[in-house]
This record gives structure tokens, C-alpha cells and sequence, in this order.
């Protein structure tokens, strides 16, 4: 290492030439090194500002679809109960009720099933000129006595009859989107309202009850529809800071604010359907530090390539130097030819080699690549097309109980168990992966309703549970794989006994930390030593392609994913007595 420094610094020294060439290496690489220096500033901070724009645009086009297809829906509900014939005599007879036992009630049971088929219908009308009433899910009203009967007044009908305006209930609370279709039945005026609370729709709540996204509705003539904790109806725009970018005029707008510490970004997406925009803030709080991140690790890949930059011109000066003195001891004296001057020569042709190779690899990797990702493009296609729109679904449901009513009557298992299953399936594709202990022992109930239906009700439910355990969170269906366990392997042979189910819930205080204990007890036929050992060792199993206790296991990894090392599954079992299945996992509010 010496001898080559010392023989840099003799050269250089000596040869002008040489000095000549070590700067214009290192300026060359030196301006190459700045120009992508600055190139990846540039790039890198575009890319990050365009990420976090295009996030919140993604987040702002699902929440707009979802609101446009909820409309929809509402408007193929309306329809139906215009058309509905339990609601015909409604509309027609000024004394229905004179003339029919329990109308009245036949009505609201249908309006209370369409109301809990969505969360965000807040209330469903009726209203009939012939008898001059209005009949809701609670209550049936004269128009004399009914307060609120102003959106009756506010039906600017569109191409196909319905009406959808901001509307605040009872002129006050809460501030609504009413749906509306005004018909005339036997020369009477007849109208269905369906009142859809935005606070309450699953996808705009779950943004505003965090603390960095607010959603907006905002009108074409710039009055706040919606926004959270709004306080009167139809504010004007400049009450929210946020909303001084709104432009009515756009189709879509997306604007991103990098002025510290205030840093969002702000989405806009007209409707295409109704006079109104959707807006979306989101507060970037990752913005800034990412930014400062970038700068620092350019800064120091800016660094480390001018010393690179030094180094490398060193280096390629140096290594320059045998070649260009052989060549000029060639022309000097071509007669002292060397067989290290050959060997460089093979030494480019080894490399030239070398690189050929490699590029020839790297052509095939490449060609492997692009088959793995047209599959992979091909599968997921094939995956999409495979989808079911859940909303068709739901919509299917909600039409067979009102047909199974229709046929069967309201007092017949089938309508009930129709509910029960849209409602199931609902909580089953909700988006929220935490539900309160209590919410899941009442969708429990439902399953456990159904299931004493297919065993001719012997099947016997025991619950206790302790109040102080109702508010935990917990994973979104965990209780009912482990019931469904106990019920098809436990009583497969009891269809004629009694079977008796226990779920019990309660806290148990360890190493003053406070866990919840949920039992699943049933008197079925047990499960023996043998069956006991193959269980938990398929329980173990984390492989997919494995066929035994897929619920059971499903349950375990998602426990542990959230509790780790605090979740334990404790199951004992008694041939011909029974078999208790025991969660312990930690009580998180």
C-alpha cells in the first residue's frame, strides 16, 4: 500500500498527463454523482407527495362509491315499497287499519327489517293522503300530530321521480340525506322517504373517529352537508379552514399543504349523480419525518460518493499507469514485447466474457420474471372475477324475507332465520377487526338461534357472563368456530337429548393484570385421550393446506397475533361428559 501511494505521488509529480487525468475523472464522476444527487431529491420528495395525494384520492374514491351505491340501493328499496302489496291497501284505504287486524303492526315489522338492514337508515315514512298519516318503524302518525313532516314540502323530484336532499329531522337532529319518491295511488298522494344518517355509515366513521382524517359532503352551492360534529345544518364552507380549497366547478381535485407542522392533504370528487362533492383531509404526520429521513440519507449517499468519487479516480490513475507505460514502451521498443501485456489482454477478454454471461443471465431471469408476473396478473383477474358483490347479497336477503313474509306470514321460523343469516354474514364482512365482548355474544345469539333450529330445539343454552366483561375487546368472530366445534363434533350423536351448551365469561386477576376467561362447556360425548393428542397437535399446525380444525386453528393465530404470549387455550374433555374449551387473553378497553 505504501510503495503505491509513494508511486502515485512520483507519477503525478513527473506527468502532467496524469494529473490531467485524475481531475477529469473526478470532476466527471463528481458532476455525474451531483446530478443524481439532486435527480433523487427531486424524484424521491415527488414520489413521496405523490403517494400520500394519491392515499388520500384512493380513500376519498371508496368512500364516494360506497355513498353512490348506497344511494342506489336506497332508491331499489324505495321502489320495492312502492310496489310492495302488504303496503298497497296503505296507500289506497283512508281507514286501513278499520279494515285489517295488526296492519299497522305488519307495517312496522317491515320498516323495522329495512331499517336494520343498514346501519346509516336512520328512519324509513310512509305517507298516504287517503288517510292522512305517516307510518314509520315506531310509530304511526297523524299528519296533525306528526312533527316531521317538512321534507314532504322539499321533493324536487329528478328523471326518475325521486328526490335526495340534505334534511335535518324534526328541523333540528340529526342532519340527514333524504331519499324521497312521491307516486299517486287512486288519485291520492302517496310518498316513501328513507332517511340516511352519514354519521353512521361504516366507512365515513371509521375516518372520523381518527384523529387524522375528516370527511366532507359539501354542496355545489358551497354549503357543508355533511362534516363531523357538525353543529347546524347547511354551514357555510368557511367555517372549516380546510374547505377554502372546495371548487365546485371540478371533477376532481387533489392538493397536498407541506407548510409545517400543518401538513394534509386535500381530495375533492364530484358526484356524478347529485349536486354535491366529497371532500377528504388527511393530517400527514409521517410526511415530514419521511422528508427528513430522505434528506439525511441523501446527504450521507452524497457524502460517501465524493469520497467514493476521490477513491475511485485514485484508484483508476493508478490502475492506468502500468498500461499507458507499456504502451509507450511498445512504441519505443516494439521488439521488447511482453507476456504481461498479453495477460492483459486476456484479462479483457475473461471479463468481456464474464459480461456476456451475465448479461445472457440476466436476459433469462428476466424472461422467467416477466412469465411469473403475467400468472400472477392472470390469477388475480381470475380472482376478481370470482368476487361477489356483498351488496347483492345483503339486497337478496332483505327481498326473500319480504317475499317469505309475503307467503309464509310474520309469525312462520323462516323470515326470522333469513334475518338472522344477512345479519350473521354483515357482521362476518364487517371491516372492523375489534368488536366489544358484548357485541360478539349477541351476534353469538344469532348463530346459537339457528343452530337450536336445525337441532329440533334440545339444544339448551346456559350463558353466564359478568357485566364487568361486556365492554372488552375482542377479535370479531372468535367465540362461534369453538361453538361450532362443541355442537357438530360434541353432539353428532344427541339429536334426541338434551344438549346442553354453557358459555361462561369472567376476569381473573394475574400478576395484577386483569385477563378474560371465556368457557365454551358442552355435555356431548367427549372427546378421548387419543382424538385429545391429535387435536392439539393439529392445532400446532400452521400450514394452509391442512383440512383439520381450519376454525380452531384460524382462531388460535389470530389470538396470538394480537395477545402473543398472554393468549393461552386450555381444553378438557371427559368421554360420555363432556368437553370445556378455556380462552384466557388480556382485558384491553
Amino acid at each position: 500500500m505504501k510503495n503505491s501511494i509513494y508511486f502515485i505521488k512520483e507519477t503525478l509529480v513527473k506527468e502532467q498527463l496524469y494529473i490531467r487525468h485524475f481531475l477529469q475523472i473526478f470532476v466527471a464522476m463528481a458532476i455525474i454523482f451531483a446530478a443524481f444527487s439532486v435527480f433523487t431529491y427531486h424524484n424521491s420528495r415527488k414520489i413521496i407527495e405523490k403517494e400520500f395525494s394519491n392515499a388520500g384520492l384512493q380513500d376519498l374514491q371508496n368512500i364516494s362509491g360506497y355513498i353512490e351505491d348506497l344511494i342506489v340501493e336506497t332508491k331499489d328499496m324505495i321502489a320495492t315499497l312502492v310496489v310492495n302489496n302488504t303496503l298497497s291497501f296503505f296507500y289506497s284505504s283512508p281507514t286501513p287499519d278499520d279494515t285489517l287486524d295488526n296492519y299497522s303492526a305488519q307495517i312496522k315489522t317491515l320498516l323495522t327489517a329495512l331499517s336494520n338492514s343498514r346501519e346509516c337508515i336512520e328512519d324509513i315514512y310512509l305517507y298516504s293522503e287517503a288517510s292522512h298519516t305517516i307510518v314509520s318503524s315506531s310509530y304511526h302518525y297523524y299528519m296533525d300530530t306528526f312533527e316531521d313532516r317538512y321534507w314532504l314540502d322539499q321533493m324536487p323530484p329528478d328523471s326518475n321521480g325521486f328526490s335526495i336532499f340534505p334534511y335535518a329531522m324534526k328541523t333540528r337532529y340529526p342532519r340527514v340525506i333524504c331519499v324521497s319518491k312521491e307516486f299517486i295511488v287512486n288519485n291520492h298522494r302517496c310518498a316513501v322517504a328513507i332517511m340516511l344518517n352519514p354519521a353512521k355509515i361504516p366507512i365515513i366513521s371509521s375516518t372520523d373517529e381518527n384523529n387524522y382524517q375528516h370527511t366532507y359532503i359539501v354542496s355545489d352551492t358551497s354549503k357543508i352537508i355533511y362534516r363531523y360534529r357538525q353543529e347546524i345544518p347547511l354551514e357555510p364552507i368557511n367555517t372549516v379552514e380546510y374547505l377554502s380549497h372546495f371548487d365546485p366547478e371540478v371533477t376532481e381535485k387533489i392538493y397536498l399543504s407541506t407548510q409545517s407542522p400543518n401538513t394534509y392533504s386535500y381530495a375533492q370528487i364530484h358526484s356524478e349523480s347529485h349536486g354535491w362533492s366529497y371532500v377528504l383531509v388527511t393530517h400527514l404526520q409521517n410526511y415530514t419525518s419521511r422528508l427528513s429521513t430522505q434528506n439525511a440519507l441523501l446527504f450521507a449517499v452524497t457524502s460517501a460518493l465524493i469520497i467514493f468519487a476521490v477513491l475511485f479516480a485514485m484508484f483508476f490513475t493508478m490502475r492506468s499507469l502500468k498500461p499507458i507505460k507499456n504502451i509507450r514502451n511498445f512504441l519505443e521498443f516494439p521488439e521488447l514485447l511482453s507476456s504481461e501485456t498479453i495477460s492483459d489482454s486476456a484479462d479483457i477478454k475473461y471479463i468481456a466474457g464474464r459480461i456476456t454471461q451475465y448479461i445472457q443471465t440476466n436476459q433469462d431471469l428476466k424472461t422467467e420474471l416477466d412469465k411469473r408476473l403475467n400468472l400472477l396478473n392472470e390469477t388475480q383477474m381470475s380472482a376478481l372475477q370470482s368476487q361477489i358483490n356483498p351488496h347483492f347479497l345483503f339486497n337478496t336477503l332483505n327481498m326473500m324475507y319480504v317475499q317469505a313474509t309475503d307467503s309464509l306470514g310474520y309469525d312462520h321460523a323462516l323470515p326470522q332465520m333469513i334475518l338472522d343469516t344477512s345479519s350473521l354474514i354483515r357482521y362476518a364482512l364487517s371491516p372492523e377487526k375489534m368488536v366489544s365482548l358484548e357485541t360478539e355474544l349477541s351476534y353469538t345469539d344469532i348463530y346459537l338461534s339457528i343452530l337450536s333450529l336445525r337441532y329440533d330445539n334440545t339444544l339448551h343454552i346456559i350463558r353466564s357472563i359478568l357485566p364487568d366483561t361486556l365492554m372488552a375487546k375482542v377479535p370479531r368472530l372468535f367465540i362461534q368456530p369453538i361453538i361450532e366445534n362443541a355442537v357438530f363434533h360434541g353432539f353428532s350423536n344427541q339429536r334426541n337429548e338434551d344438549c346442553i351448551l354453557e358459555i361462561r365469561c369472567y376476569n381473573q386477576i394475574l400478576n395484577e393484570q386483569n385477563f378474560i376467561i371465556v368457557e365454551i362447556i358442552d355435555n356431548g360425548k367427549g372427546i378421548s385421550k387419543k382424538k385429545m393428542e391429535e387435536l392439539r397437535e393439529s392445532l400446532k399446525c400452521d400450514a394452509i393446506s391442512s383440512s383439520k380444525n381450519i376454525g380452531l386453528r384460524n382462531v388460535i393465530q389470530r389470538m396470538n397475533l394480537i395477545y402473543a404470549d398472554q393468549f393461552t387455550l386450555n381444553i378438557e374433555s371427559d368421554i360420555k361428559k363432556g368437553t370445556c374449551f378455556s380462552l384466557r387473553f388480556p382485558y384491553v378497553e
